[in-house]
């Protein structure tokens, strides 16, 4: 986070550099006469948010503020260094929760988190906490709306291996720490009859064995339906993207274009202006050194669970089936709109160590369409968080019918409606009129070559 102390704003001189090389709007950045004394997450946000041509990168918000999608860390020496080796899991302080939705109730001040998931083998999940359960308390502390926020970050973005008591709503006390671990990515998936289901948050290359195993359950055990719910990822490692369309197309996929990248002028020119074409890579995945054969699903149209939060490499699957005339039935409500990537870098000063990936490159389908920047909209729109009308109702687990997104895909697979029953909040909607407020967003992980 920016403070005052600018002591270490010689690694800006470097993060300058890549950006002229690297930046999709390089041009336009090496007309600025950047401030480099300053912090160095102060120096890339101030600096790409006075462009005006990054629109792609620089995103504004609803409240009229802007923001981006190119990022930069500072590494922790305690943790793993680098995303970039991708047969390697990346360590990090973490309780297990995916994320949370901020619920208010009427004439109160008085905040829930309600968890909208949790990491396998996380802290949060070896206490026993579980989607849809709502924390009233941290440390003995009431969420209020004057401290949301802080509180949101100190869940969410644990900056040190440190132990926490939470409090549900009954009253009982959970304590958890928050490693390092390893983040599973994988948060459930099942088989019922011939309909497959897996929920998946971040394309962490890391754990492609593991979601390869997945997909090989799934074909062992013959379904015909999937329901892939990326309502909760905002992307991750192309690498990992392609994995999953390639098990999902299976045969179909054999030689055909997954993307195609849009550089920087000055790199298409040395492309000879050709965008360079990425394969699926069904035949021979690179990571795991092996034929995806094994989970290769052959599947012609699948349900993908969508919402705001799914972005950038989970857009990428979507149109990257797409563009081999794949149907993907869109469940849920509008994606983010991310058509644009990273290739990251490991900067070093002294012994300091950053991340830094700012946006370097547009992707396509097959078809030459990459124009997703507004997201793709559901074909059956479903509000997770009001899904009967204005106020929240809780969450149904995963995989059941009380999960309205997850009740609609089977819906559709099954040709009968279901009803479905509305979790905790329900009998008491009328008298709670439990409303969301808005929580800061993660920096979102995006679609990183």
């Amino acid at each position: 986070m920016s403070n005052d102390n600018v002591e270490g704003y010689e690694i800006n001189y470097s993060v300058d550099q890549y950006l002229k090389e690297k930046y999709l709007w390089n041009d336009d950045y090496k007309l600025l006469t950047p401030n480099f004394k300053q912090a160095y997450d102060a120096f890339l946000r101030n600096t790409l948010l006075s462009m005006t041509t990054n629109t792609l990168d620089k995103k504004r918000n609803s409240n009229g503020t802007y923001s981006l999608f190119s990022f930069i860390q500072k590494l922790d020496p305690d943790l793993q260094s680098s995303r970039s080796a991708k047969e390697k899991k990346n360590l990090e302080y973490n309780y297990g929760f995916v994320n949370f939705v901020a619920v208010q109730t009427r004439n109160t001040s008085n905040i829930v988190f309600v968890i909208q998931g949790v990491h396998k083998g996380s802290s949060a999940d070896k206490a026993g906490l579980k989607r849809g359960m709502e924390i009233a308390e941290i440390n003995n502390q009431k969420i209020t709306t004057s401290n949301v926020q802080t509180y949101y970050s100190k869940l969410m973005q644990p900056s040190s291996p440190t132990s926490i008591e939470v409090k549900d709503k009954d009253g009982k006390v959970y304590t958890i720490d928050s490693g390092p671990i390893y983040v599973n990515p994988i948060i459930h998936h099942q088989v019922n009859g011939q309909t497959g289901y897996l929920v998946y948050s971040a394309f962490e290359s890391g754990f492609d064995q593991e979601l390869f195993d997945v997909f090989k359950e799934f074909k062992n055990q013959g379904i015909e339906e999937l329901i892939l719910d990326l309502r909760y990822n905002g992307g991750g490692d192309v690498t990992s993207a392609n994995l999953i369309s390639s098990c999902i197309a299976g045969d179909f996929c054999i030689g055909k274009t997954f993307a195609s990248y849009r550089y920087n002028d000055g790199r298409m020119k040395a492309l000879n202006n050709q965008r360079p074409i990425q394969k699926f890579v069904y035949s021979l995945y690179d990571n795991l050194n092996t034929s995806l054969s094994d989970g290769g699903l052959n599947l012609r149209k699948i349900y993908c669970l969508v919402t705001d939060d799914s972005a950038s490499a989970s857009e990428l699957v979507i149109n990257a089936l797409r563009g081999i005339d794949i149907e993907v039935v869109l469940i849920g409500t509008t994606t983010h709109g991310k058509n644009v990537g990273m290739e990251g870098v490991e900067l070093t000063v002294d012994t300091d160590k950053y991340l830094l990936f700012p946006i370097t490159f547009q992707a396509y389908n097959a078809k030459g369409f990459g124009d997703f920047e507004n997201g793709f909209t559901p074909d059956y729109e479903i509000n997770e968080n009001k899904p009967n009308g204005e106020y929240f109702e809780g969450y149904g687990d995963f995989g059941t019918e009380s999960d309205p997104l997850y009740a609609k895909a089977i819906s559709l697979i099954s040709g009968t409606d279901l009803v479905t029953t509305t979790p905790t909040r329900a009998a008491n909607q009328a008298k709670e009129q439990a409303q969301i407020i808005a929580t800061p967003n993660l920096n979102r992980i995006g679609m990183i070559k």
